[in-house]
Parts: C-alpha cells; sequence; structure tokens
C-alpha cells in the first residue's frame, strides 16, 4: 500500500526509514523503537510515540517488516517487529541515496538575534543555562561512546556526530558569554 501523499510529493516519509533502521539493529516492539530513538537519534531525529504505531502498520502491510507476537516484560503481550528481505532492501537503497541538507529550528538561535534587548545579566543567565543543557547532553553522549564498539558503527558514528555537535555549542556558548559579559550593564 502506498501513501498517494508520499508518491504526490515524490518521495516517503522518512520516520518510516528511521524504523527500518532501528528495526534493523534488533528487532524491537513499538515502544522499543521510541526509546531507541529517543536515545540513540535524540540529536539529529525526533519522533512522537503516537505516530510510530501508525507507521508500523502501514510498513507491515507494505510487506517491509513483519510482527510476532511475544510475552511483555511487565505486562500484556507486545508485537515484535523484524525486517523481511524487502525491507532490509528498502533499507539498503534508502542508505545508499544521497541525503539533503538538514532543516534546522533552534528557537534558542531566534532569540539570541535579539539578545540586545536583553538586560547583560538576564543574557548571560539565559546562555549559560543553555550551556548546562549542552553539557548535561555532552556527558550522556560521552557517556554512551565510551560503551560502544567498531562492530556497532552506525550507533557509533551517529554517537560521536553528538559528541561533536554538542562541543561546538557549548563553545560557542562560551564565547556568546564572553561576549555578552564585554558589553556595558
Amino acid at each position: 500500500m502506498i501513501d498517494k501523499k508520499e508518491t504526490a510529493a515524490g518521495k516517503e516519509k522518512p520516520l518510516k526509514h528511521v524504523l527500518l533502521a532501528g528495526i534493523h539493529n534488533e528487532p524491537r516492539s513499538g515502544y522499543e523503537l521510541t526509546k531507541w530513538l529517543q536515545i540513540v537519534g535524540q540529536h539529529c531525529w525526533s519522533v512522537e510515540h503516537s505516530s510510530v504505531y501508525p507507521a508500523l502498520r502501514e510498513l507491515e502491510q507494505d510487506g517491509l517488516i513483519q510482527s510476532q507476537r511475544a510475552p511483555g516484560t511487565r505486562g500484556p503481550e507486545r508485537s515484535i517487529y523484524s525486517l523481511t528481505d524487502a525491507g532490509l532492501e528498502k533499507l539498503r537503497t534508502w542508505v545508499a541515496q544521497g541525503s539533503p541538507r538538514p532543516t534546522i529550528k533552534d528557537e534558542q538561535m531566534l532569540r539570541v538575534l535579539c539578545f540586545d534587548l536583553l538586560p547583560r545579566e538576564k543574557a548571560l543567565q539565559q546562555i549559560r543555562e543553555v550551556r548546562a543543557e549542552h553539557q548535561a547532553q555532552l556527558d550522556f553522549f560521552l557517556a554512551r561512546q565510551a560503551v560502544l564498539t567498531e562492530q556497532q558503527l552506525g550507533p557509533l558514528l551517529v554517537t560521536r556526530r553528538g559528541v561533536m555537535a554538542e562541543q561546538a555549542y557549548i563553545a560557542w556558548c562560551d564565547e556568546v558569554a564572553d561576549m555578552i559579559d564585554r558589553r556595558p550593564a
């Protein structure tokens, strides 16, 4: 079953490929896929938990994944999804294609555009809070990176990108704080 919106736009929903990638790494339930995305892909892809199950149903209807019922760890049975041969080929084809430049939406950056409207101390407080958030994220990525091996190349590469992105954001926050600090009060 092909989504008419996808065909009209000439591209497929990225969420489906994200889910195929998560299932490729390890057969998972919908809940486990959401948790996997929160850990592995938090700096590159966000998804609402409510959109995961409809996408999984579509992937299964399209013959790209299959599900098996398994006992739940703390409750009722759950569906565990795995790739079919068609799903693996679809994922392989998608991975081989180039990607468009990512769209960035960073509300903090929009606020920084207008930092000259804030008193110096308020701007400093805000950038210090942002820096602390990014430091916590960097600490998370560094801990994750420490347990990954080159045998887990994909997750390791994505985590390395997260480390580098957070390091760059922290360095930028430090530069911003220095510039604001030099301004008259």
